[in-house]
């Protein structure tokens, strides 16, 4: 990867892999893909609308999209213009605490979101992606220095208040580079996520390495697994899916939600990685799942403990490859103190 800062991955996917896709997949099964050239286009066009209306470069855009189709060329198309979007989740709760922070600035939304903008305060200006979509494209994407701002990123607030995490140009791509390495993630890889853009694994690990790879993507939207967790497994199966990637939580929502004999009509067989991060992992809900999916061909192997946080980009421990996670019940006095007794 010889990029110099974050918007270099995405010109070099839609030059390298033009054809490549990232299929967004509705609730009811149906799918709508993206090629890389389309996703450059249409963000190109989105950064002609953010300059057509005004925004100053340099300038933080909360980002505020339901659907990742939309999230999408509205994150790329900010930082084509030059300024540095904000992901958010869209309630209106997060929203606007990070809004006031920022001094009040534009917010980018797209149809689904209306309602939380709407529900700021009077005199909030709302950019829709529907309305910066009909400006032309830019001939001149804006540069950046790799120590320049590309977004602001908050954290999960896992252990405590959200924080905003400014993330520059090369220490995101240093986290990409890494990534894919530990990853091994590759062009031939096929990446099956769910998880939100807002979140940085989901942002970081499932959406912008994969990018950097030139990998399929194929994306659910979150609330769609929420509902229906088999969707996940069954668009890996026909997908025929390398890398998934979730939280304990999906572990134990598969073991509750879907039976097992729906997995003995999957074939995940060609699934060589499950990265399983953003919140303490349960080894009775990891053996469950691993018992449940047994059916379905996965590999016993292939879920692999990660460890990342906002504040460091995201990725941070990866475990050797093909190594396989042991629980270890260990004294919580005594690891305090840095050492491991078990």
């Amino acid at each position: 990867m010889n990029a110099v800062t974050l918007l270099d991955v995405l010109l070099d996917a839609a030059r390298r892999a033009p054809d490549q896709v990232v299929v967004h997949v509705r609730g009811d099964g149906g799918e709508t893909p993206v090629t890389f050239r389309r996703l450059l286009e249409d963000s190109l066009r989105v950064a002609g609308g953010y300059r057509d209306a005004g925004v100053a470069p340099g300038t933080c855009v909360p980002v505020v999209a339901d659907r990742g189709e939309d999230f999408q060329p509205l994150f790329w198309g900010a930082l084509a213009a030059g300024l540095v979007p904000v992901p958010l989740a869209p309630d209106v709760r997060r929203v606007r605490p990070v809004w006031e922070h920022l001094g009040c600035p534009p917010v980018a939304v797209d149809e689904a979101c209306a309602d939380v903008a709407g529900r700021l305060p009077d005199g909030a200006r709302v950019l829709r992606l529907e309305e910066l979509r009909t400006s032309s494209a830019v001939g001149s994407p804006a540069t950046a220095a790799p120590d320049d701002l590309a977004f602001l990123q908050f954290s999960s607030g896992s252990t405590g208040a959200p924080k905003g995490v400014e993330l520059t140009h090369a220490a995101v791509l240093a986290n990409l580079r890494q990534l894919t390495g530990a990853a091994a993630l590759t062009d031939r890889d096929v990446v099956v996520s769910w998880m939100p853009y807002f979140h940085d694994m989901g942002l970081i690990g499932t959406h912008l390495a994969p990018l950097a790879a030139r990998a399929k993507q194929v994306r659910i939207a979150p609330l769609s697994f929420a509902k229906n967790p088999r969707l996940w497994f069954e668009v890996a199966a026909a997908h025929r899916a390398t890398l998934l990637s979730a939280a304990n939580f999906a572990l134990a929502l598969t073991v509750r939600r879907v039976p097992e004999e729906a997995f003995a009509g999957l074939d995940l067989s060609t699934v060589r990685l499950i990265l399983v991060g953003a919140e303490p992992i349960s080894a009775t809900v990891w053996r469950d799942f691993t018992a449940r999916t047994r059916p379905s061909g996965l590999d016993p192997r292939a879920a692999t403990p990660v460890y990342g946080l906002a504040e460091a980009t995201l990725a941070v421990t990866f475990p050797p490859p093909g190594e396989v996670a042991v629980p270890v019940a260990l004294e919580r006095a005594a690891l305090s103190r840095g050492r491991a007794v078990e």
